[in-house]
């Protein structure tokens, strides 16, 4: 894997450097090259140097002396402290002055580059040195390579202010440095000051062979032109070079006969000799080392949350003595490791087996590495309707690791241009990619997913049209008169009017809601007019609720649905022959932003034969699909406006306060000018920039907006950055909770308070904390039994259940009420244990009935474990739809994995008031790491407020295959009338009998070229020209390579559609 990180320019370069040679001291020889020296008799200290032990640098090897002339270093020398404290301080090494008249603000990048476990222990622990070299010597070599690999996509100097004058090619330099442990980042809370700290610990660190390599800010070009490097290329391909280095990695120790595999997630090489337990047993979790602590702090009569933060780390080292005085371990790192092998019963031996690697033909190799990367990209595009060019290289590279890279590069470009020829499938359908450039990269999507999506746009269009089974005004005055619902204020009016918008609609139509608005109210004069509907039939129209989860469809028989289904299940049912419906069927889809284009469409379709009715509710603002594509946009452009109204008010927050914070973190959709002033201008709008810098305008306007919301929940003391460590912030969480939930309990609430998290594991560990606390009042008996459980996703884990205990079911549960067959619930729903014994459960669910559930039903089938979850907390994707008195949006490991829709989420669920608790150690970790290393600015509360909200403003919005031709919103939305049109002429030529296949082809592609092709012309045209007069080489870009074979692609295409 590889990691980079900048370093400041104002940084101490001492320190710096200090951290990067782990203190050594400068070295007297460079046994190199001075052949006059001799290590030492038995060869010790030679393959110290290989192994890294003694952390000397070294710079690249091949610098020219034009790079060292900048530089002001003796490139055949071995760098010294102050040399290197220069260099990351930006300035030459011999005189102290600015590499070039322009000051940088960044000196260089850390690119890291770490191998598997297994490679580091079977290095560490080889019989004999010689073989220990040898490992080392490979990961050193792979380093080599990729660095070369990275100079040379990287080697381009940038002109003007952030590449605004273009770039011309040139030579970088670097300097490596082999490190051989690492050890945990601990956070610390002192309970004095009520400040929390990160330190590193204090402890023996763990096996783990990485190699840093300095990236000088720097690029030399023929010319003598000093510039900057172009980092934007760095960050879009970091995962690439890391995929490189491990191939490079693997070919390497091929040649040392080192059996080999891929490990779990099949992005590294793994020394298959070194078995998994021995990994696992080497690598130190930051909480167990802190619970040591912690534990050995009790033994000794302290109180682990009453201590300073100068006092937890004399524990921490004191806990660490002890635990290898107990164990006998040495205090010696590396005689500890092998005491600690001896514990778990690891003996290792060597790894050089000379297995004889698969001798495989060029083509060979290509095909398996082709085969690799198509089926990591069939997946990727299940859940991504568009993904960046620069993944085809990284899973091509990936397919190399276990096929083999002697050809380097090449191979990678031979494997990608497979991809590109062949294309892949998706769902076990073949697709072929479509290419295109968009704000200069190069973007990718699949026929499948455009034919998808179009389809989708023309079946709404029809379905709209249709309004043979709507409602008429005199029915839905009848059941607004016959229901006890008041819509006289003006949040009630807009409901109305909705209602009659619904009513009256065709055979699709789509309400936008926003959270707690009352789509589920205003749905129940509806339903009830649709059962007085006998136009059908007799009995009324059939009304079927369906969501994506099993409990948000259950929440639609509050509205008076009794059939509802989970939208997976129903679609089973359907293909199954277990489901008819007609067009007497009213299909009501809540959610709907969590259906993918692709679920739609086959709603559609099935609408197309039946004749039935949907009728759409959700909001585009909340969870989105996890599938590819976005339903709620491509409808949002076909649709007419009267059939798509908008609830934008919520009656859910009791107070004005509370509903103006909530709507703050949902956002108002910015206008074409308020995003103005947040594109780039000019020159900027090409220039290569960093990535934080090229931001979408949207998130940056919602910003604002969550920042705003921010403050106000600051003002109430609403808001909390927890201090502590892992533990500590789940213990505090906790507290809250318990507290909140007796006072809500005394005051008669109904509701009560609920609690989500961002992950599963987050949602078990908060649950356990409050269990603990609940375990220790009494409330959940002491007897317990301990279950071996799994989760939906088939995470395993111990299970301890007790009366009293809140569990999470995974699936529909049935049960027996009084010996009566019931269902207990549906995935996502809570029950409470009353008792347990050798047969099952007896478990209270929530309408307040006891059932009897077998241990048989609460299997699962696969693992045979019991497929039962913690219950006190959610995830926010199963809090959507929740309605609570107060709700707690627990962030215990900070907002790193947060996004604008699920924060939206979680700060809208309760009626009264939202806690929002975030981990302050992995806060300040987060923008630690955000910024350079030897970055002295003072973190203030200001930063960690910010760095919270663009988390928690974040809007990954899903992009659409079918808008990647075309590169304005004007584009986009010609197409999709085009497509309107056409799929009208569709439906009059099939009623004609006429043979419609290929004129309808010939039409779309004719009449799309015809009105996209001239603009986008000019446009490739003007670009080009850009580049040309801002370009200082002859070489020509991969942009304008890009841009030319996208303008001869579209030229031909329009010619001859012409013809035709």
């Amino acid at each position: 894997m590889m990691t980079f990180r900048k370093i400041s320019a104002e940084c101490n370069g001492k320190f710096v450097a200090a951290y990067f040679t782990e203190g050594a001291p400068d070295p007297e020889h460079d046994f190199r090259t001075d052949s006059g020296k001799v290590p030492d008799g038995d060869g010790q200290r030679l393959t110290n140097y290989y192994l890294g032990r003694d952390g000397r640098a070294s710079f690249n090897p091949g610098m020219s002396q034009r790079m060292a002339d900048v530089l002001g270093v003796d490139r055949r020398a071995m760098p010294t402290t102050d040399t290197l404290a220069a260099l990351f301080e930006g300035k030459r090494a011999d005189n102290g002055e600015q590499w070039s008249q322009a000051k940088r603000k960044i000196s260089a990048y850390d690119l890291t580059m770490a191998p598997h476990k297994s490679v580091t222990l079977a290095a560490e622990f080889a019989p004999t040195h010689a073989e220990g070299a040898a490992i080392w010597n490979a990961v050193q070599r792979a380093n080599d390579a990729t660095m070369r690999y990275v100079a040379r996509e990287l080697g381009f100097a940038r002109r003007g202010h952030g590449g605004e004058d273009g770039e011309e090619a040139g030579e970088v330099a670097w300097t490596s440095y082999r490190h051989r442990t690492s050890r945990p980042t601990l956070t610390l809370h002192d309970a004095e000051t009520d400040t929390t700290y990160l330190r590193e610990a204090p402890t023996g660190g763990d096996p783990q062979m990485h190699i840093h390599n300095s990236l000088y800010n720097v690029v030399v070009t023929e010319s003598g032109h000093v510039g900057s490097l172009d980092t934007k290329r760095l960050r879009s391909r970091v995962h690439e070079f890391g995929a490189f280095f491990q191939a490079e990695l693997a070919d390497e120790l091929r040649k040392l006969g080192i059996a080999q595999s891929y490990d779990a997630k099949e992005q590294a090489t793994v020394i298959s000799a070194v078995p998994q337990e021995a990994c696992d047993a080497f690598s130190s979790r930051t909480a167990e080392v802190t619970r040591a602590a912690r534990t050995y702090a009790e033994k000794e009569g302290h109180d682990w949350n009453d201590m300073t933060a100068e006092l937890k780390n004399k524990m921490l080292k004191a806990a660490s003595l002890a635990h290898r005085q107990k164990k006998n371990e040495s205090a010696d790192d590396v005689q500890a490791w092998r005491e600690r092998a001896a514990a778990i019963g690891w003996e290792h031996h060597s790894v050089m087996d000379d297995v004889e690697a698969p001798d495989l033909s060029v083509q060979d190799r290509h095909e398996q590495a082709y085969e690799f990367a198509a089926r990591h990209l069939g997946t990727e595009f299940e859940t991504a309707a568009v993904l960046d060019h620069d993944k085809l290289r990284m899973y091509a590279t990936r397919g190399l690791i276990g096929a083999g890279i002697p050809g380097g590069i090449e191979d990678i470009d031979r494997v990608v241009e497979m991809i590109e020829e062949r294309g892949l499938e998706v769902r076990g359908e073949k697709v072929s990619l479509v290419s295109c450039l968009k704000n200069d990269r190069v973007r990718v999507t699949h026929s499948a997913q455009i034919r998808i999506e179009e389809s989708l746009a023309k079946e709404a269009v029809r379905a709209s049209a249709d309004r043979s089974a709507s409602l008429s005004d005199d029915d839905l005055t009848a059941a607004i008169g016959r229901c006890n619902l008041d819509f006289d204020n003006e949040h009630g009016q807009s409901q109305k009017a909705a209602i009659y918008a619904l009513g009256k609609a065709g055979k699709i139509s789509m309400l936008t809601g926003v959270a707690g608005s009352g789509k589920t109210t205003l749905l129940q004069p509806l339903v009830d007019a649709w059962k007085r509907d006998t136009r059908f039939s007799e009995n009324g129209r059939e009304m079927i609720g369906l969501a994506t989860a099993w409990r948000q469809a259950d929440a639609l028989g509050d509205a008076g649905i009794h059939q509802r289904y989970a939208m997976m299940p129903f679609l089973s049912r359907l293909e199954k022959g277990e489901q008819t419906i007609n067009e007497n069927t009213v299909l009501v889809i809540d959610e709907v932003g969590q259906i993918s284009p692709r679920q739609m469409l086959q709603l559609l379709e099935l609408q197309r034969a039946s004749g039935c009715t949907i009728k759409a509710l959700g909001d585009r603002e909340q969870a989105q699909s996890i599938e590819a594509g976005d339903t709620v946009e491509i409808l949002r452009r076909v649709l007419d406006k009267e059939d798509m109204p908008e609830l934008l008010s919520t009656v859910r927050q009791t107070t004005a306060r509370n509903r103006e914070i909530a709507g703050l973190f949902r956002g108002e959709t910015p206008d074409a000018d308020a995003l103005a002033k947040f594109r780039p201008k000019g020159k900027a709008a090409y220039a290569n920039s960093d990535a934080e810098n090229a931001d979408d305008p949207r998130n940056t306007f919602h910003f604002e907006e969550v920042r705003r919301a921010i403050d106000m929940k600051r003002e109430d003391g609403t808001i909390r950055l927890v201090g502590g460590d892992q533990d500590e912030v789940l213990q505090q969480i906790a507290e809250l909770y318990v507290t909140r939930r007796d006072a809500l309990a005394a005051s008669g609430s109904k509701r009560g308070i609920s609690m989500s998290a961002l992950t599963n594991q987050d949602a078990a560990d908060l649950s356990r904390a409050v269990r603990a606390l609940l375990q220790a009042r009494g409330e959940i008996s002491r007897d317990e039994t301990t279950l071996d459980a799994v989760d939906q996703r088939g995470e395993t884990y111990q299970l301890q259940v007790a009366a009293g205990d809140r569990l999470r079911l995974f699936r529909r549960t049935w049960g027996a009420v009084e010996g009566k067959g019931t269902t207990v619930g549906n995935n996502g729903d809570v029950v409470e244990v009353v008792s347990h014994d050798r047969n099952g459960l007896k478990v209270r669910m929530k309408a307040g009935r006891e059932a009897d559930v077998e241990w048989r039903r609460l299997k699962d089938h696969k693992t045979g474990r019991i497929l039962l979850g913690f219950g006190h907390a959610m995830t926010i994707d199963a809090a959507q739809g929740l309605t609570s008195d107060e709700h707690i949006n627990a962030l215990p490991r900070g907002v790193a994995t947060a996004t604008g829709f699920t924060s939206y989420v979680a700060e809208s669920r309760a009626k009264g008031t939202t806690w929002t608790m975030i981990a302050d150690g992995a806060t300040f970790e987060a923008v630690r790491n955000g910024r350079a290393l030897g970055d002295t600015t003072e973190i203030t509360s200001d930063d960690l407020w910010n760095h919270v909200a663009k988390g928690m403003s974040n809007k990954p919005y899903k992009a659409l295959g079918m808008d990647l031709p075309f590169t304005s919103q004007e584009d986009r939305e010609r197409h999709v009338q085009e497509l309107i049109r056409l799929g009208k002429m569709q439906e009059e030529m099939a009623l004609e009998g006429r043979d419609y296949g290929r004129e309808v082809a010939h039409q779309v592609q004719a009449r799309t070229l015809e009105k996209t092709a001239g603009p986008r012309l000019k446009e490739l045209d003007e670009q080009i020209e850009a580049l040309l007069t801002s370009r200082h080489r002859s070489e020509m870009s991969a942009s304008e390579r890009a841009l030319r074979a996208t303008r001869a692609h579209l030229a031909t295409a329009s010619q001859g559609m012409s013809a035709s």
